[in-house]
């Protein structure tokens, strides 16, 4: 590998080309599929972590739909693609406690009725 080229991927669709990569990162390429009604059916997330920066980016987020083609290949370059970094979540316990009940009991329903739509639909409940 040259010294100034950083190792990645390029994701290709519909002719348009992404490269994700940095000198010392982790990088992810997830294709998801929800069922849930309340969110995207088919998507795609090319995401990393620079672990020189500790910055979590992302390159790509979009749906997509039956028959979409991806090519994607490991390569070297010099030109990464623009992303956006993603803002740090705060730990649980500082989100809870800037709640007010209502708001943890309304969270606390949406899980309840979640995970009781999922036991439903394996016929454990």
């Amino acid at each position: 590998m040259s010294k100034d080229k950083v190792l990645g991927f390029e994701l290709i669709h519909q002719g348009k080309k992404v490269f994700g990569g940095f000198k010392n990162a982790s990088i992810t390429l997830i294709f998801s599929k929800n069922t849930e009604a309340h969110e995207k059916d088919l998507e795609i997330m090319f995401s990393g972590q620079n672990l020189e920066s500790d910055e979590s980016v992302e390159w790509l987020n979009k749906d997509i739909k039956v028959g979409d083609e991806f090519v994607i290949k490991v390569k070297e370059t010099d030109n990464i693609s623009p992303y956006r970094v993603k803002e740090k979540p705060l730990p649980y316990a500082e989100v809870l406690a800037k709640m007010i009940e209502e708001e943890i009991l309304a969270m606390k329903f949406k899980q309840f009725k979640y995970l009781e739509r999922k036991l439903k639909s394996k016929g454990l409940i």
